[in-house]
């Protein structure tokens, strides 16, 4: 799990020129904008397919790594344990919304994949709101690679060497292919389940599957951790036309997860959803100093206590 966090930016291109260029210029997690307010316009876009692999890991293993302001899900009836989703979607369509519609067949269709804590996000001088934490965003894109690590920054991007989401007759595929960058490898087969059931950790909270599903698809904030700032993306989706599919899983491998995740890493729960809209309308930075500070501040304290003690 540790790696998830902790590893750097490598690109994946097999030329070892754009593999320099690229590791020397959007490799680190800070850049000429950090400081500045995050880059962005309010976009809407199209997801016509999205991949949700849910699993259960433990709660005081998310709590030490998460920054201050983040608080992991308490999950009802497990006190010990919180939610960790990893979603795999294709994104197609994207424009600003004050563009005509006709924009939007100008633009790339490309594949992301987030992976997230679930939990409360709590700003300075607010209460907390439900969010997600950002640990690892991986796409193909160069182009989005070096915006959202150096303008947006609301993605802890990694570029992978290829990825692929397929949904046919009734059987769900997904990969993500590394090669030679700091991606995490990604293997997933399912096949859509016979019935829908809400899993016996969120049966008491949820009357239906598709209020369940509804609930782990519109998280509207996250939250992404740099060395001297927070940033938060706040959006929000259109379900109307949305369809949501259960699904068996037959076979799950993800490199990284080892430590965190048991039961030989496979989800507790996973679903596929076609039909998708989403909508960003706001990206702001918190400055993080403050809690550097106050943490070395009580970490010289107890040190002082210690000394005492001794």
């Amino acid at each position: 799990m540790n790696a998830l966090f902790s590893e750097t930016y490598k690109s994946p291109s097999r030329c070892g020129l754009i593999r320099c260029l690229e590791d020397t210029l959007i490799a680190a997690d800070e850049s000429w904008w950090t400081g500045r307010q995050p880059l962005h316009c309010r976009l809407v876009a199209e997801v016509p397919c999205a991949l949700y692999l849910n699993f259960l890991v433990q709660k005081s293993y998310v709590a030490r790594l998460a920054p201050p302001v983040f608080r992991p899900l308490d999950l009802p009836g497990n006190k010990d344990m919180t939610l960790f989703t990893i979603l795999l979607f294709t994104l197609e369509r994207a424009r600003p919304l004050w563009a005509p519609r006709i924009f939007d067949t100008l633009a790339k269709r490309f594949m992301q994949s987030n992976w997230r804590f679930y939990g409360h996000i709590g700003e300075l001088g607010s209460e907390s709101r439900e969010g997600v934490l950002f640990i690892r965003t991986v796409t193909t894109s160069l182009l989005l690679s070096a915006f959202g690590r150096r303008l947006a920054r609301c993605f802890p991007l990694h570029r992978a060497q290829r990825m692929t989401l397929q949904w046919r007759a009734r059987q769900s595929t997904a990969t993500i292919e590394p090669g030679v960058g700091s991606a995490p490898g990604l293997m997933f087969e399912g096949e859509q389940a016979g019935s829908e059931q809400v899993r016996d950790v969120f049966c008491d909270q949820f009357a239906s599957y598709q209020g369940y599903a509804h609930w782990i698809i519109d998280q509207h904030l996250s939250l992404v951790t740099w060395p001297r700032e927070y940033v938060v993306q706040d959006m929000h989706l259109d379900f109307q036309a949305a369809r949501i599919s259960p699904l068996r899983c037959l076979r799950c491998c993800v490199s990284g997860l080892e430590d965190l995740v048991p039961d030989q890493g496979k989800p507790f729960d996973c679903f596929l959803v076609e039909g998708l809209t989403v909508f960003l309308d706001n990206i702001y930075a918190l400055d993080r100093m403050d809690d550097i500070e106050s943490g070395e501040e009580r970490n010289a304290g107890t040190r002082c206590g210690t000394d005492t003690m001794q």
